[in-house]
């Protein structure tokens, strides 16, 4: 008889995707804190939102003063994948109860994900409590690091001498060139240069007739959009 992996197996699992945690959690304790967020601030975000990307674009645009209901479109439009993931995971789990099923899909991260998919893959025998051993582990490791990462920003008395205010726009300027290295690495130069020439001419037309906070999500909607239909086979 196979064994069936349990609770602690899933946070056995789970160690790689938590150190992986540590290190991107720090820098977001780090990065609030020089925008002006208590250390309670950090840990409700942490807690609540659980969102790496997420909390990242929460804390970019309410310091720049966007509209909360630009902030709350864009951070669902941004973690819209993790409903096709739950999806997939009522696929693996086909029997799991209704609160086993949300308190999964609460919790559930790329990461998370991409190991549950790997270990069903394989024939490993997961369980619903293996997942959701997985889902606590990263979790609790993503709250604790962005709490340390935060106490070690309190402790600057001005980060603005070290650079730390300026880390939030180096963050995201380093997310976009490893978003383009990969784009080109993986789709035709003309659908890369195709998509951010059309994001950048939407960006300019509708910043003339709404808010740069719209013409924002405008242009990232649309943009993704002609990625999707260029990239879709004939």
């Amino acid at each position: 008889m196979s064994k069936s992996y349990k609770f602690r197996d899933g946070m056995k699992a789970a160690i790689p995707v938590s150190l992986g945690y540590i290190s991107i959690g720090a820098a977001f304790g780090i990065v609030a804190i020089a925008q002006g967020y208590s250390l309670w601030q950090v840990a409700c975000l942490s807690i609540l939102l659980y969102a790496g990307s997420g909390q990242f674009i929460m804390i970019a645009m309410m310091a720049v003063h966007a509209p909360i209901s630009i902030i709350t479109l864009t951070i669902f439009l941004v973690n819209f994948r993790m409903f096709l993931q739950s999806l997939t995971a009522t696929q693996i789990f086909p029997h799991q109860s209704l609160k086993f099923g949300i308190a999964m899909g609460t919790l559930m991260t790329d990461e998370s994900f991409g190991l549950m998919v790997l270990e069903h893959a394989t024939g490993t025998p997961i369980t619903t409590a293996w997942m959701q051993g997985v889902n606590v582990m990263s979790y609790l490791t993503w709250i604790v690091s962005t709490l340390f990462g935060a106490a070690v920003g309190n402790l600057i008395p001005s980060p603005e001498k070290f650079g730390i205010d300026y880390a939030l726009v180096a963050m995201f300027i380093g997310l976009l060139v490893l978003t383009l290295d990969s784009m080109v690495k993986t789709e035709p130069l003309r659908i890369v240069l195709t998509v951010l020439v059309s994001s950048a001419v939407i960006y300019g037309v509708a910043g003339i007739v709404t808010s740069s906070y719209v013409a924002v999500l405008i242009a990232t909607i649309i943009g993704a959009l002609i990625g999707a239909v260029m990239s879709t086979p004939k």
